[in-house]
């Protein structure tokens, strides 16, 4: 699939979580005009992602998501880079629904083992961590890892990044130095994924 503007993310994320409202309604709360709207989504249809069923003159089109634009993307690395240029371009998606703005990553390596393995999929929520919690982190814009996400009430200038797996070393490491792309909500191990999981159209 082809890769989405800023908008047209937008836009997509909306008819994801808010199935069934009205294209006016849409257009009411992103702030944009009817029209605009509309070409918008010609363009998401043209990339793949939804199809458009028209209803007539007078009448809004009928939005379908396509079936493999549907779902939690699951990307298999995040590198370096804005997350949503890794979420362009996902493995596939998860048939969860009810789960909005989440994504899933899939594992590599064993520096949360046994707790999280390699292969497995986390299932992450974009909003902000708490100390102590397992978030997908990156420093200094490097590929992501998974690690406890500790924070010292007396010391906000700097957080600690800490493996499950004690054979790995936690690193403490200035604040402004590390980059939170989600908060750890599930985990997915085994033949579940395999049932929820639908690969992705890719270029």
């Amino acid at each position: 699939m082809d890769a989405l503007t800023d908008r047209q993310r937008d836009i997509y994320a909306h008819l994801r979580t808010r199935e069934g409202a009205s294209l006016v309604e849409l257009a009411t709360r992103l702030g944009i005009h009817y029209t605009t709207l509309k070409q918008h989504l010609e363009a998401l249809e043209r990339k793949g992602y939804l199809t458009l069923e028209t209803r007539g003159v007078g009448r809004s089109p009928v939005v379908r998501l396509t079936s493999t634009a549907e779902g939690v993307p699951v990307v298999g690395r995040i590198a370096a880079g804005p997350l949503s240029e890794a979420l362009e371009h996902p493995e596939g998606y998860l048939r969860l629904p009810g789960y909005p703005e989440g994504f899933g990553l899939r594992v590599h390596g064993n520096s949360m083992a046994d707790m999280i393995q390699e292969g497995d999929v986390v299932l992450l929520q974009k909003r902000p961590p708490k100390s102590g919690e397992i978030c997908a982190v990156r420093i200094d814009q490097s590929e992501a890892t998974l690690k406890y996400l500790d924070r010292h009430p007396n010391h906000p200038e700097t957080v600690r990044l800490r493996p499950h797996n004690p054979e790995y070393p936690t690193a403490e490491v200035d604040a402004e130095r590390v980059a939170v792309d989600g908060v750890f909500s599930a985990l997915l191990r085994g033949d579940v994924i395999e049932v929820l999981f639908q690969g992705a159209e890719m270029n």
